[in-house]
């Protein structure tokens, strides 16, 4: 029992006593068995995260933030993915949950809906959404606020005197939001979204490069394109070059995320910034929450995104005078 005491830090033991129990486990190289703790405390110091396509240089950075924040708190990380398939993703749930983790985080989760959502509920663990919000009430939930971020991303094209707007969009809950912003600053200069050329796609360079081919294909030789992420960017800007267009010149465009390499391209991508690394830290806050008081209101975090500006929308522009810090 003291030996017990001292190297979980409890009470029980005098210093003396506590100083030489410490001193012998050092020399022993003893380490605490992690597997009987957990039994013993029904609790694994584990977390799960299911991640809809981890080879997606979004989640990149998010699993870091996942991961620093985790470690922090001497949590460990269980990863699955599921290559954006629902079959897959409830499967990968079920391994983790059987994993005895203690929560769950879910990185742009397919399954939003409210039956997914009684699913989750019935597993008994604390469970955070990331990226993706949901229509149904009390979930945890950490997103950018994506109806600013296509708010800020079709002002600026406009203001740049862009008038032939294309849009590639993402067939998401998080793309459909940045629609409605797309949606109400063309309201606002008594335009119409569904009166401009839009097309939905997976968020993969291939499906970008594809989609901006179409647009071409139709006889286009100049506007603005919006696309609802940086690689569907990256596809798009790769199809105008080699079809021997320029950007800016001839087309503009813009992304959403804000990859670190997107200011590396040929043309230095205009895009919105979404705090990605923040939001894996602030879903792991919120995880932990849940996991050590279970009965914490739900939250719903929102944080901001930033309008970055570079050579894909306006040559020798600096910062957009609208960026939201």
């Amino acid at each position: 029992m003291a030996v017990s005491n001292a190297l979980n830090n409890r009470g029980g033991v005098s210093a003396e006593t506590r100083e030489k129990i410490l001193e012998a486990a050092h020399k022993l190289h003893y380490t605490p068995n992690l597997v009987a703790q957990s039994l013993r405390n029904a609790k694994t110091h584990s977390i799960g995260v299911v991640m809809c396509d981890s080879s997606q240089y979004v989640f990149t950075q998010l699993l870091r933030g996942v991961e620093h924040a985790a470690s922090a708190a001497n949590y460990s990380v269980l990863l699955a993915n599921t290559d954006q398939n629902r079959a897959a993703e409830a499967k990968a749930i079920d391994l983790l949950v059987s994993k005895r983790i203690d929560g769950l985080l879910l990185a742009a989760p397919l399954a939003v809906e409210k039956a997914d959502v009684q699913r989750l509920r019935s597993l008994n663990i604390p469970y955070v959404l990331l990226m993706r919000s949901s229509e149904f009430p009390n979930v945890d939930v950490v997103t950018n606020d994506n109806y600013l971020g296509g708010y800020q991303s079709v002002r600026h094209l406009y203001e740049t005197g862009s008038r032939d707007l294309f849009f590639i969009t993402l067939n998401s809950s998080s793309g459909r939001e940045r629609i409605h912003g797309y949606r109400q600053y063309l309201a606002e200069q008594n335009l119409n979204y569904d009166d401009c050329y839009t097309d939905s796609v997976l968020p993969q360079i291939e499906d970008g490069y594809e989609a901006m081919k179409r647009i071409l294909a139709l006889g286009h030789r100049q506007g603005a394109v919006c696309c609802g992420c940086d690689v569907i960017a990256i596809g798009a800007m790769n199809a105008i070059l080699e079809a021997g267009f320029s950007i800016p010149e001839d087309f503009r465009l813009i992304g959403y995320d804000d990859l670190e390499l997107t200011q590396y391209l040929r043309v230095p991508l205009s895009t919105v910034r979404q705090p990605i690394y923040k939001i894996g830290t602030e879903g792991v806050r919120l995880l932990l929450e849940k996991i050590h008081a279970p009965k914490t209101p739900y939250q719903s975090v929102v944080l901001q995104p930033e309008l970055i500006i570079r050579q894909s929308t306006l040559p020798g522009a600096q910062q957009d005078p609208h960026a939201t810090k």
